[in-house]
């Protein structure tokens, strides 16, 4: 005849079989959720002067362009209220080959997201005392944006205050194009098919 103690050795160890079992099911039924990231290139164009009253940066900027890329998680797009932060993101301002400001995630205080039809980095800086530094590009996009298209509505602002540097106001972005870094495959097999191409022309030319 079984003892009382090894029968509720027994309950036990069958409580905790189930509980295994429930866990790896429930496991098996909601898999996590993996992202879906892609980096897109994007360029642009500054307008040809800045706003009245701006000073150092916006003015600097005048005629200048900006290149670079970002990466996000594209499952999350279009983002129609929410905002859909970027994973990483680099973005050059140039003027007459000249990088004069980077806005990059490896830099503190910098942020960038993606909101409705908006595509913004920014840089908060040093938000301490008298020091109060903010350089945001901000460009709105068509409806429905998830990372492919262009506009010509677009800003670049800028408000800081570093002591005897002044650099503030704003410039107008003139033209954007954002689209998707092709994926190595893609790549390749471009350069395949120009391959051959080149080499049919050749033979049909001999």
């Amino acid at each position: 005849m079984l003892s009382a103690t090894p029968l509720r050795r027994l309950s036990q160890a069958t409580a905790t079989a189930g509980l295994g079992f429930a866990m790896l099911a429930a496991i098996g039924t909601h898999p996590a959720q993996a992202v879906n990231l892609k980096t897109f290139n994007i360029v642009g164009n500054f307008a040809s002067a800045a706003e009245d009253g701006s000073v150092g940066l916006p003015v600097n900027l005048a005629n200048a362009s900006f290149n670079g890329t970002y990466t996000v998680d594209v499952d999350q797009l279009p983002a129609s209220s929410s905002f859909v932060d970027l994973t990483s993101w680099n973005i050059n301002l140039v003027k007459d080959n000249t990088v004069l400001r980077t806005l990059s995630n490896s830099l503190a205080g910098n942020t960038a997201y993606i909101q409705e039809n908006i595509l913004a980095f920014a840089d908060a800086g040093l938000l301490t005392g008298q020091n109060n530094n903010l350089y945001s590009l901000e460009l709105d996009f068509p409806s429905n944006f998830t990372g492919t298209g262009s506009t010509n509505d677009g800003k670049f602002l800028d408000n800081s205050d570093l002591g005897s540097v002044q650099s503030s106001g704003l410039t107008a972005v003139t033209f954007v194009n954002s689209e998707p870094v092709p994926e190595p495959s893609t790549f390749a097999g471009t350069v395949v098919v120009a391959t051959i191409g080149f080499w049919l022309k050749k033979k049909q030319k001999a």
